[in-house]
């Protein structure tokens, strides 16, 4: 299976698609339960609609569900899965069943479909099954064997087995570590994240503790894990020795610093990084060390410290910090003017003004397209505000709405600035 790299730097590939977990296998039906006439069914190979939207067009009008499978070119075990499709059982089984496309992952149009129903694919290949109006009703990761297609097929086929009821199950109660790693899986790939935190958390709860260390642990926090709270994160940030030499071992050497830089992303940029303390984000910085990412860190987390600086009344922390990234972005006049944002946006009193000048000072010279002067002038005015120099903020509102109006842009936050003041 592919995954998704650390900072979106490169793709490499990790472990195979499922987690074979002994007793952990959810029971298939019986194919014969689903089975529909063959007349007029292709069953010599899946068929795919050349079109996404008309897949979903047909599904609706058919009655069926949509079957996307997420895949790549150049990923190996996507291949694997490839001769399994022109089996007689598969395609029998989802060509009565499902209308079929596939979708390249590589292929930024292909994958607006994905995004515009906020879909997340932490790897792939991915089976997903959508209903008629497009809404996901069902996810599943196949190996490459002529069972694991038909348990796919048929658990999407049976409401009572889909996905979309994991969670349902989890709030009536049911613990049952299947149903913890496939509700953990399918939340992350639906952004579900307090549902996904709620059942990795549960999982690690039940885990053996003294099989913390093995493969099927490395496995585990590989698919359902989006926390760096989670037990099984915190054991493998302690532990990437242990986790790079299986990754080298199934011939991915550097993927452990992929997955656990994915944690450190899925933890940060959420609602929860955003209350983190100076604490956590130190904490933070640490994990992107020991993920192979400390060149980043301080790029990555200067405005999360920033702000928690402020929060927390360490306010010549927070200038220190400012400082630090104006001279690290000094030839960036747009990073400049976006430091500067920060302060307007957060600092409590007037004393971060001078800094804030001075920071404005070193990017105008750099900033040429009407945008970005429309940005300068914006958080110029702001800033004079706050100094308390009115005219001056006056007369920059009134530049920044100029520049807005001849780069076309939304003049509505300029204007309210200007009848602010």
């Amino acid at each position: 299976m592919h995954q998704y790299n650390f900072l979106q730097i490169i793709r490499v590939c990790s472990l195979s698609a499922v987690l074979l977990f002994t007793g952990c296998q959810t029971k298939s039906q019986d194919a014969s339960s689903t089975a529909v006439s063959t007349k007029d069914i292709n069953t010599k190979e899946i068929t795919w609609n050349k079109s996404i939207d008309d897949a979903l067009a047909q599904a609706k009008s058919s009655d069926k569900l949509l079957f996307v499978e997420c895949y790549s070119p150049t990923c190996p075990v996507c291949q694997s899965l490839e001769p399994f499709f022109k089996t007689t059982e598969v395609a029998t089984k989802y060509n009565s069943n499902f209308i079929n496309y596939k979708l390249d992952v590589g292929n930024a149009e292909q994958v607006k479909f994905l995004n515009t129903r906020n879909i997340y694919l932490p790897s792939f290949p991915q089976f997903l099954f959508f209903d008629g109006d497009g809404n996901i009703v069902h996810q599943a990761e196949v190996v490459a064997e002529t069972s694991s297609f038909i348990k796919a097929a048929d658990s999407a086929i049976d409401p009572k087995t889909r996905a979309s009821n994991f969670k349902q199950k989890f709030d009536a109660g049911n613990r049952n570590l299947d149903l913890l790693v496939n509700l953990a899986a399918y939340a992350r790939l639906t952004r579900d994240t307090l549902t996904n935190i709620k059942a990795a958390d549960e999982l690690f709860k039940i885990y053996p503790k003294d099989q913390i260390g093995s493969e099927t642990s490395w496995k585990l926090t590989k698919k359902c894990v989006s926390d760096i709270d989670n037990g099984f994160a915190k054991y493998w940030f302690d532990h990437m020795a242990e986790a790079s030499a299986m990754e080298k071992k199934d011939g991915h050497a550097g993927n452990e610093n992929n997955i656990m830089g994915g944690i450190i992303q899925s933890s940060l940029y959420s609602p929860r990084g955003h209350s983190y303390n100076t604490a956590k984000l130190n904490l933070i910085k640490q994990y992107m060390a020991k993920a192979g990412a400390a060149q980043y860190a301080e790029g990555v987390t200067w405005e999360f410290e920033t702000v928690a600086s402020i929060r927390e009344g360490k306010l010549q922390q927070a200038l220190t910090i400012g400082d630090k990234m104006s001279v690290k972005y000094g030839q960036n006049g747009q990073s400049l003017v976006y430091i500067t944002k920060v302060f307007n946006d957060n600092f409590p009193d007037k004393s971060y003004v001078t800094k804030a000048k001075a920071w404005l000072a070193s990017a105008k010279p750099t900033l040429k397209e009407d945008n970005f002067l429309a940005e300068y002038y914006y958080e110029s005015a702001r800033v004079n505000n706050a100094s308390g120099n009115k005219a001056a903020a006056k007369a920059d509102a009134q530049q920044a709405q100029n520049y807005a109006v001849k780069a076309k842009m939304d003049i509505a936050k300029f204007a309210a600035l200007s009848s602010s003041l």
